[in-house]
């Protein structure tokens, strides 16, 4: 039967009385009970009947009495809505399947799982039913069961048709029918035709606080503001504790918004969004809007960024008007940060439009670019909007931004796609190619750096200054490439260039120049250029000044100008007390050559009692006692090479200084001490000059004392000890290999140098050829074949060959990513070096080799002596403190490693500092200073970075501060600026989605 069929039956038909049954003759008791329970069902007296009919039942009657019976007791336990009522009509149809009840009885269970708000189950139980079948009351009520049950499983269609059908004829439940065919029509959005109907009802007390909530919704969606404030108003009145109390705050707060009742509507939406679990965004925005246009900006910009997600149109408007607030509050960093989010939603071109060149605007104002925003987002701004009004002044602004990047590379690539740049981006390109010069010296990448000054250089008209600085910078350059010429070149055209004159860089153009004449050993000039820098720096005392007298005052000693040089070094240590050490020094050799040997000998114990560290110390023990000499104080003399032995015995000097003992006591006729000190000089330093001397001394000895014998056995005795004085063919056999060496035949010289060592392994020339050997194979790349010979000259390490072989052999360790071994020959080196270069040399592989084997102690150890050096280059002491700082860290020092991160983080230009100035907020975090890890990164953003690697884990920090904080808004907007502005192919995009997931 079709549905229309079936309702003009329900309406229509008739229903068949079940219970009207012709009485059957009171034969006995049981039927008299059967007859009077049948009276009371009728009359809808279920208790009373229930118990007569339970009755009935205890005499077991049978036949159709019985089912008649049980079918009144089921329908009673469900009237009666007894626990088992349904399962006793489930039963009673399972016992009957056939019965004539069966219609009524699904009709019963299918209205007990409507009521208990089974819907699903109540529509399986009515589909089968006939409810035209039912009596009159029973009908309407599935009837209307059966439409709830569409509705609540939204089936809407299906529902409108019930209650339509129910709202066609008095009944019950027509006004409910008319109600609910109201509701569905809100939901579906015909308002025109719900409004009406629930208007109708909204006087009727049981409809009316929901239809009340229903109106003032509707009126509001039609733009009826008037009415939904009005009903809104009425509701809130009249109904002070009704659920929906919220709901109607919200109408009202957004009907007084659309009237411009701005304070209102902020009173009204509070009250809703208090006491809302998860308000509508549509509400939050209105509420920020009102906030924004009450000026209470801190409010509005907070309730914007609540609406951000999704991103969707409402939450580009939401960004937008947050950056808006931002800027009323005068935070252009939070602004420029909401602008761009809203400019990377593309929903409302108009809104998008704005929003870029605000966040252009701020880019530009806060001179925010660790990504280059401040050249993308202008030229972002006219490929996207070239018909905008902005477009005009936007351009002004990409010129401007040419000219004060730090942006460089980004910006360079910009002007390359201009086709005809004017005399202004020229200009720019000019300063641009100077700072990526400055930048590329910074990390030590100095020929890069030069070739950044020549292109600089090559647009050297637009800006002098520009061009001035480029040659004092290139000069530096040259300088650290040992290019001195180039250097000398540039420093000279600097100072005919600059306008700015008696500045620092004035005048260590002059500090430069000085030492690259004195490097070139033309003191007369090198002396002119320093002296011309001390009188521009005489009111700046500094340890450069100080340098520039110590270097002035080498000048003059190399001119022979002897008191000069001694007022120089004089000066010097008045001016930097920690380099009084080396002036000290030269100023006693200065006294000694003047024949003035006590004020040596006073001004050498000075520099010993007060630079306990000094590295001139071992020196000035030897120069002392050679005073002494002088003097012809042997005994004094004596006790100060004794005391050089003690503090430095592994030294070069120290060798000599032990030569000279046994020299003094040989001259003095004490020849059994001089046999002591040639022997300790001969067993200590086997294979050193200084050692054979000593033979040929012993040897002299023994022979005056004629203890020929004694000699030969104590000579036998020393390993190699026969090979000091060589016979005419191992003399004869070397020579030649060394002959062939020299002439640069080095297929020859090798075989030649090897078989002498086969004929003379230990001969007196062995360690001459292990040497020379050494360097062919390092020459040729076999470091094997090299390393072996290297070693051998190591093993004896105080020969002339020892301090170039333990560089050598240390350098292929080193490569060979042997760090130990690296390390223990670089240490032998520090302690046999003669000259401070080459053993700041040693202390450099100490540290790197000890960094490379994650040597933590040693590393701390290495970087701190080097620190110590008061000469040290930029360079170097900034790659010192980066290793002693991740030491620190490494072992969780970690106030120690904040000293030195703090010392590096203030240069972002080189990759220490960059990395440094990372590690240094993320110590912070770690120690839960958020607010000081915030303030580092804000100043990292600031400053920026060519390394724009620690920059990105900068702003991912950042995140995690404002995430701790409760700032999750911001932490967001970090990340997701960080995500559209990073291009690096690493692990930050990772980084980026982990936290967004969070």
């Amino acid at each position: 039967m079709n549905q229309k069929r079936r309702i003009t039956l329900l309406l229509g038909g008739g229903l068949l009385n079940l219970f009207l049954l012709a009485p059957l003759p009171a034969q006995d008791v049981a039927t008299a009970h059967l007859d009077e329970s049948r009276r009371l069902f009728i009359r809808h007296d279920y208790a009373a009947s229930r118990l007569l009919l339970q009755q009935f039942l205890a005499g077991n009657p049978s036949g159709s009495d019985r089912q008649e019976a049980e079918y009144m007791l089921a329908c009673t336990a469900h009237e009666l809505q007894e626990p088992d009522g349904t399962e006793q009509l489930q039963a009673y149809l399972e016992r009957y399947p056939d019965t004539p009840y069966a219609n009524r009885i699904q009709a019963l269970i299918a209205t007990e799982q409507a009521r208990k708000g089974r819907w699903e189950e109540a529509l399986d139980l009515f589909h089968p039913c006939d409810l035209s079948l039912l009596a009159t009351a029973e009908r309407d009520l599935c009837t209307y069961q059966m439409a709830m049950a569409y509705l609540k499983t939204g089936r809407i269609h299906e529902a409108t048709v019930w209650f339509d059908a129910l709202g066609s004829y008095p009944n019950p439940y027509q006004q409910e029918a008319r109600y609910q065919l109201a509701y569905i029509d809100y939901t579906q959005g015909r308002y025109e035709q719900a409004l009406p109907v629930m208007q109708s009802l909204q006087d009727e007390g049981d409809y009316r606080p929901l239809v009340s909530y229903y109106i003032g919704e509707m009126q509001l969606r039609q733009n009826q503001y008037v009415a939904a404030e009005a009903t809104a108003r009425r509701f809130l009145s009249d109904y002070p504790e009704q659920e929906n109390r919220a709901e109607m705050n919200r109408i009202l707060g957004q009907a007084c918004y659309h009237q411009q009742k701005y304070q209102e509507a902020v009173q009204a939406l509070q009250r809703y969004v208090q006491v809302t679990a998860e308000p509508k965004r549509e509400a939050g925005y209105l509420l920020a809007m009102a906030y924004y246009h009450t000026a209470v900006y801190s409010r509005a910009a907070e309730a914007f960024g609540r609406l951000t997600s999704p991103r969707d149109g409402l939450a580009q408007n939401a960004y937008l008007h947050a950056g808006l607030s931002y800027l009323q509050l005068q935070d252009k960093h939070k602004a420029r940060t909401a602008f761009e989010q809203a400019s990377l939603l593309h929903f409302d071109p108009q809104v998008e439009e704005e929003a870029l060149y605000n966040y252009a605007l701020c880019v530009h104002e806060t001179a925010y670019s660790p990504f280059a925003e401040s050249v993308t987002v202008f030229e972002r701004f006219l490929n996207r909007f070239p018909s905008s009004t902005h477009a005009s002044q936007v351009s002004d602004y990409l010129v401007e931004v040419y000219m004060n990047t730090r942006s460089y590379e980004a910006a360079l690539r910009s002007i390359a796609q201009i086709a005809k740049p004017d005399a202004r981006i020229l200009g720019a390109k000019q300063k641009i190619l100077f700072q990526l010069g400055t930048q590329s010296f910074a990390n030590a990448r100095f020929a890069e750096a030069i070739d950044y000054f020549d292109r600089s250089l090559q647009l050297a008209r637009y800006d002098l200054q520009t061009r001035a600085d480029a040659l004092y910078w290139r000069g530096e350059s040259y300088y650290r490439l040992n290019r001195l010429d180039e250097a000398k070149r540039d420093f000279r055209a600097y100072l005919n260039y600059t306008s700015v004159k008696y500045n620092d860089m004035y005048a260590l153009a002059h500090y430069n120049l000085g030492y690259i004449h004195f490097r070139q050993k033309d003191y007369a000039s090198a002396s002119r250029w320093f002296g011309q820098y001390a009188e521009l720096r005489r009111d700046k005392e500094n340890n450069v000044l100080a340098d520039a007298y110590n270097r002035l005052g080498d000048c003059y000693f190399h001119n022979r100008r002897f008191a000069d040089a001694q007022q120089c070094y004089a000066q010097a240590v008045r001016i930097d007390a920690s380099l009084g050490d080396y002036s000290l020094y030269q100023e006693a050799f200065v006294l000694g050559l003047q024949k003035d040997y006590p004020g040596k000998i006073q001004l050498l114990g000075k520099l010993i009692s007060e630079y306990p560290a000094s590295p001139y110390l071992d020196e000035a023990y030897y120069e002392r006692g050679r005073a002494y000499v002088m003097m012809e104080d042997n005994g004094q003399a004596i006790e100060s090479f004794r005391q050089l032995l003690a503090r430095f015995p592994e030294t070069a000097i120290a060798r000599k200084g032990a030569s000279e003992i046994g020299l003094l006591y040989y001259q003095d006729d004490r020849y059994q001490e001089a046999i002591q000190a040639y022997k300790y000089v001969i067993g200590t330093y086997p294979g050193s000059e200084e050692a054979r001397l000593a033979q040929r001394d012993l040897k002299s000895i023994y022979v005056d004392l004629d203890q020929v014998d004694a000699y030969a056995e104590f000579a036998a005795s020393i390993p190699g000890g026969t090979n000091f004085e060589s016979n005419e063919r191992d003399s004869l056999t070397y020579a030649a290999a060394e002959k062939v060496y020299m002439r640069g035949e080095t297929a020859q010289a090798k075989r030649s140098l090897t078989n002498y060592l086969q004929q003379f392994p230990t001969g007196a020339f062995s360690l001459n050829a292990h040497y020379y050997l050494g360097l062919i194979g390092y020459n040729q790349k076999d470091y094997a074949e090299a390393l072996s010979h290297l070693e051998q000259v190591v093993a004896f390490p105080d020969n002339k060959f020892s301090e170039e072989s333990m560089l050598l052999a240390a350098e292929i360790r080193f490569n060979q990513q042997d760090y130990a071994g690296a390390g223990a020959l670089y240490k032998q080196l520090k302690e046999k070096a003669s000259t401070t270069e080459r053993r700041r040399l040693a202390q450099t592989g100490i540290l790197r080799s000890a960094h490379l084997a994650a040597d933590v102690e040693g590393t701390i150890l290495a970087a701190s002596d080097l620190l110590a050096d008061s000469k040290l280059t930029p360079e170097l002491a900034t790659e010192a403190r980066y290793f002693r700082a991740k030491a620190y860290l490494a072992r969780q020092d970690v106030r120690q490693a904040q000293a030195d991160l703090a010392d590096l983080a203030s240069d972002t230009r080189h990759a220490y500092g960059a990395e440094a100035k990372y590690l240094l907020a993320q110590s912070y975090y770690d120690e839960g200073r958020t607010e000081k890890a915030e303030q580092e990164v804000l100043d990292y953003i600031e400053r920026s970075t060519p390394h724009t690697y620690w920059l990105a884990r900068s702003f991912i920090l950042l995140s995690d501060v404002y995430y701790r904080m409760g700032r999750t808004l911001e932490a967001k907007q970090y990340l997701l600026s960080l995500q559209q502005n990073y291009q690096g192919d690493d692990d930050i995009a990772a980084r980026i989605a982990e936290r967004l997931d969070r």
